[in-house]
């Protein structure tokens, strides 16, 4: 109804405003760094114009910073652009390995300020599916942040995939003293509104002290 379509896009906004914030944090701090390279070379050339020896070791392991830097800068702009994209369509055929890989990369600093380790265990083939992109991104992202939520500081959460029948399966899981507390009961009731999006679903488990979240994706 008109009221949980509102719901949804209210969600999948404050989602799409969450990882830009993320990624302009990163940006700042890449910037951030080159500027104070940018600083070093500036008092290198000022020796440069003395009767002193210029250190081109030093000159050069700069310039391989600021490169690395650039680098960096440029990996998170194209993962920003590859975010931003899954929304183009309501429907769209993409690697899931490959949207997955991103989303947890995206999602790295928010692991930080939880306290938390994340990984992503990814087949080496692409996992080739057909749904909505965004919504797939946005249950992955939930799932995290639900599995970070229930783990003590410094555990780590794990993101695997895996085919089974027709669908593809997304497994995010942790070490955790509980089967997940009312917050996390709250983040799976979210999910499971997103996974009907994209007609899939959402399951948890405990067993032998670790907490799970399995997203079923229709691979179509």
């Amino acid at each position: 109804n008109e009221e949980d379509q509102r719901s949804r896009a209210h969600h999948g906004f404050a989602f799409f405003r969450k990882m830009s914030a993320d990624v302009s944090h990163d940006m700042r701090n890449v910037l951030s760094i080159i500027g104070e390279y940018a600083g070093m070379l500036d008092d290198l050339l000022v020796i440069a114009k003395k009767p002193r020896h210029l250190d081109l070791q030093k000159l050069k392991d700069l310039s391989a910073k600021m490169t690395r830097q650039v680098q960096k800068g440029t990996q998170v702009m194209e993962r920003l652009s590859s975010f931003s994209h899954a929304a183009d369509e309501e429907k769209k055929s993409f690697d899931l390995a490959l949207l997955a890989g991103n989303i947890v990369a995206l999602s790295q600093r928010q692991a930080k300020l939880a306290g938390c380790k994340l990984e992503a265990v990814l087949p080496e083939e692409a996992m080739p599916v057909r749904t909505n992109a965004f919504a797939v991104q946005h249950a992955i992202f939930t799932a995290i942040r639900a599995i970070e939520e229930s783990l003590q500081k410094g555990e780590l959460v794990t993101v695997r995939l895996l085919a089974k029948n027709a669908s593809a399966m997304v497994s995010v899981s942790g070490p955790a003293a509980s089967g997940g507390s009312e917050q996390f009961q709250e983040r799976i009731s979210r999910l499971s509104e997103i996974m009907n999006e994209v007609n899939g679903s959402a399951e948890t488990s405990w067993a032998d002290g670790t907490l799970e979240v399995i997203l079923a994706i229709p691979i179509e």
